[in-house]
């Protein structure tokens, strides 16, 4: 009976593969499924805050309140916020070092990371325990945002999918984007927000294929999410308009000030960090060990500045109500700089993307309140113009920051101030600094996503990766008859000249009959030098052992070149030769060819050497071991040639051609079934006979 069911269920596992791997319809498939479970995540994510919010504070947003704690910690009274971040440190340090780890980083920064330069896949038990200690960060008073784990949680859903299906990379990478939108959608109720933030953000590009995957998966999860949480704004704000077009000259100030600001919090943000690690180094203290002591310092904040607490959400409703001074304001927006950075910088977990929000829209309402002072409705105006340029500024987003705050507070009527002054942010934030608020923190690991040489076919490739082994390898000692043996019998126009040690396994040259190339079909293996590099090992040709890739040749002294040993030979006196009146001279007589390649230089270094020299191939070499500047000697590393960079072109455009041939939708294979089947003889037959019923009846006429 299994052994029936196999064979039944085989032919179907196969087409649902080719279904989900091959065709478009497949492909949204996946997207709803991969907006349910990110949809699905955010709403428990959301949960767990306020559950251990609860726990501590008696409140799922204790800025409400901001009184003694009703909670578990109400022997503590106002005191209980030292402790909360203390009881969360606890947990979240040695959760977070071991099984936290993961080579593409955390948040928004790891998507980011992952979709750009992996393959869009993020490890799902590292999410997990990263979403996990982001609510025990937050509900425990860490001034943190909830996106970037709720993205990283959306990614890797999207990642165990497409694994499990084993999609191809670009799929994975518009499902991990759609994650990401998803978990962000369902967390702000903004799914065209969320659309475009993985778009903008994520992706760093549009194409229709993507944007259908994101919308699926976001309209799925804030469909979803409106069933289990309800469908309220984030901000519950009274109608907003701007009092005149003649406040735009104010906007647009404001967008600048806030792009500056946008900024200013980035830089903040990693000059605590590494004032921070610095200081937990020299003072030796595990990293487990961190959060729960740095959580003595972020209670200190919050003792201060208690409107700090979380995500802060009812502080910057009453901020944007007027119900603060513009002293107080100004404070509010400098102490949640000051407390975010300190929150990350002690080793807790979160987002930066709300905590900018809260920044924007405290520092809009000083500006607001500091303009117009008589214009009642100036602090929630400005301030919910200030949310977008900020954020604009920071994550440098503008679509995202337009739509977001829209679909945040449904002030449609500040649709055109926010353009202008996302756009104004967006300009000063480019000024002012290349990095932004996510993609900063992947330049400071040594990778830029930004790079324009990333879009190109070869990139930042180093010469050590493309590199193969030489086609043979010249030794000092041969004479130009053997050099020119050797060349000739491996067809190339360019050979290396190497000093070899005595006794070392390098190839020797074994050809030292001074006669022409051998013609017959085994010469190659009465010779001398290196196989082809194609593979990891190579074979000298007199059957030696093999060497692998990658281990030294030999000193490079040069190389020579065919026109070199055709002159030379053409100017050698033959009588000379063989009477032995006149030694035969060897490579090391003629001018060698100096130019080379180090292992580590890029792939438009290889292109510029190859074509300004127009030679076959260049040697690539690294430094010997013991050489000094006195001294310096370069060993023979590997080879790179024309051939090579034209077959490293040719896989990247089989590789598209076969994507592009594979990659259709089921309408158009049900056409091309539809046109390419066989016709029956009788509908032959009839077609024959009104052919020649026409042609009768032209003749005829």
């Amino acid at each position: 009976m299994d052994h029936a069911w196999k064979r039944l269920s085989q032919p179907l596992t196969r087409r649902a593969g080719s279904l989900f791997r091959h065709h478009r319809l497949g492909l949204y498939i996946l997207a709803v499924l991969v907006g349910l479970a990110s949809g699905l995540g955010a709403v428990l994510f959301r949960l767990g805050i306020d559950a251990w919010s609860r726990l501590l504070s008696g409140a799922n947003d204790y800025t409400e309140s901001m009184g003694p704690s009703v909670g578990s910690l109400a022997a503590l009274g106002t005191w209980f916020v030292l402790a909360a971040p203390v009881l969360s440190g606890l947990i979240v340090g040695p959760l977070m070092s071991r099984l936290g780890h993961t080579p593409t980083g955390h948040g928004v920064a790891g998507v980011i990371w992952s979709t750009r330069h992996g393959d869009g896949t993020m490890a799902p038990l590292p999410a997990l325990v990263m979403t996990t200690s982001s609510a025990l960060t937050i509900g425990g008073g860490g001034s943190v945002g909830p996106e970037g784990p709720i993205a990283e949680l959306g990614a890797s859903t999207a990642s165990l999918i497409g694994q499990g299906l084993r999609l191809p990379k670009l799929p994975i990478r518009y499902l991990a984007a759609a994650g990401t939108a998803a978990g962000i959608a369902a967390a702000f109720n903004a799914p065209l927000a969320g659309a475009f933030f993985a778009l903008e953000v994520v992706l760093m590009g549009f194409s229709s294929d993507a944007f259908i995957v994101i919308v699926l998966a976001c309209v799925t999860s804030t469909v979803l999410s409106h069933h289990l949480l309800g469908t309220t704004l984030s901000l519950s704000l009274p109608y907003l308009d701007l009092s005149g077009d003649a406040q735009l000259g104010w906007v647009a100030l404001l967008g600048v000030v806030g792009g500056c600001v946008g900024i200013g919090f980035m830089r903040l943000r990693f000059i605590v960090l590494d004032a921070l690690t610095r200081a937990w180094q020299q003072l030796g203290v595990p990293i487990w060990v961190r959060p729960g002591i740095g959580g003595l310092a972020v209670g200190g904040i919050l003792l201060v500045l208690p409107e700090m607490y979380g995500e802060s959400s009812a502080t910057l409703n009453r901020a944007l109500a007027g119900r603060y001074t513009l002293v107080l304001l100004l404070v509010l927006c400098l102490g949640k700089m000051l407390a975010t950075s300190m929150t990350l910088g002690m080793g807790f977990v979160g987002g930066v993307f709300a905590p900018s929000l809260f920044i924007g829209g405290t520092l809009g309402a000083a500006f607001g309140t500091l303009v117009a002072p008589s214009y009642a409705p100036a602090a929630g105006v400005f301030g919910v113009i200030g949310m977008g340029a900020v954020f604009a500024g920071a994550a440098r987003a503008p679509m995202t920051a337009v739509l977001l705050i829209i679909e945040m507070t449904g002030q449609h009527a500040l649709l055109l101030p926010l353009m202008l002054a996302t756009v104004l942010a967006t300009f000063a934030s480019r000024f002012l600094s290349r990095g932004t608020l996510f993609t900063e923190e992947l330049r400071r690991r040594g990778e830029d996503v930004e790079d324009p040489m990333t879009t190109t076919l070869m990139g930042r490739t180093r010469a050590s990766r493309i590199m193969v082994e030489p086609p043979a390898v010249v030794e000092e000692t041969m004479t130009v008859r053997q050099a020119a043996a050797l060349m000739s019998r491996h067809g190339v126009s360019i050979l290396p000249v190497v000093r070899t040690r005595t006794g070392s396994h390098d190839v020797r040259s074994g050809a030292h009959d001074d006669g022409p190339a051998p013609t017959s079909k085994g010469a190659g293996s009465t010779g001398s030098g290196i196989g082809s590099g194609a593979g990891t090992t190579a074979k000298t040709d007199a059957g030696s052992a093999p060497r692998f890739m990658g281990e030294p040749m030999g000193e490079l002294l040069g190389c020579i070149t065919a026109t070199q040993l055709t002159d030379a030979l053409l100017k050698e006196e033959p009588d000379d030769v063989g009477n032995g009146s006149r030694p035969s001279p060897t490579v090391t007589d003629l001018p060698l060819v100096t130019a080379r390649l180090t292992a580590e230089a890029e792939a438009t270094d290889v292109l510029e050497a190859l074509t300004s020299t127009r030679l076959e191939g260049l040697p690539v070499v690294t430094p010997m071991k013991g050489s000094s500047r006195d001294r310096p000697g370069e060993q023979l590393a590997g080879w790179v040639s024309q051939r090579i960079v034209v077959e490293r072109i040719y896989e990247v455009q089989a590789r598209a051609r076969t994507a592009a041939a594979t990659y259709t939708s089921l309408g158009s294979r049900l056409q091309d079934r539809w046109y390419s089947r066989p016709v029956p003889r009788r509908r032959i037959g009839r077609i024959g006979r009104i052919s020649s019923r026409g042609s009768l009846h032209s003749r005829r006429r």
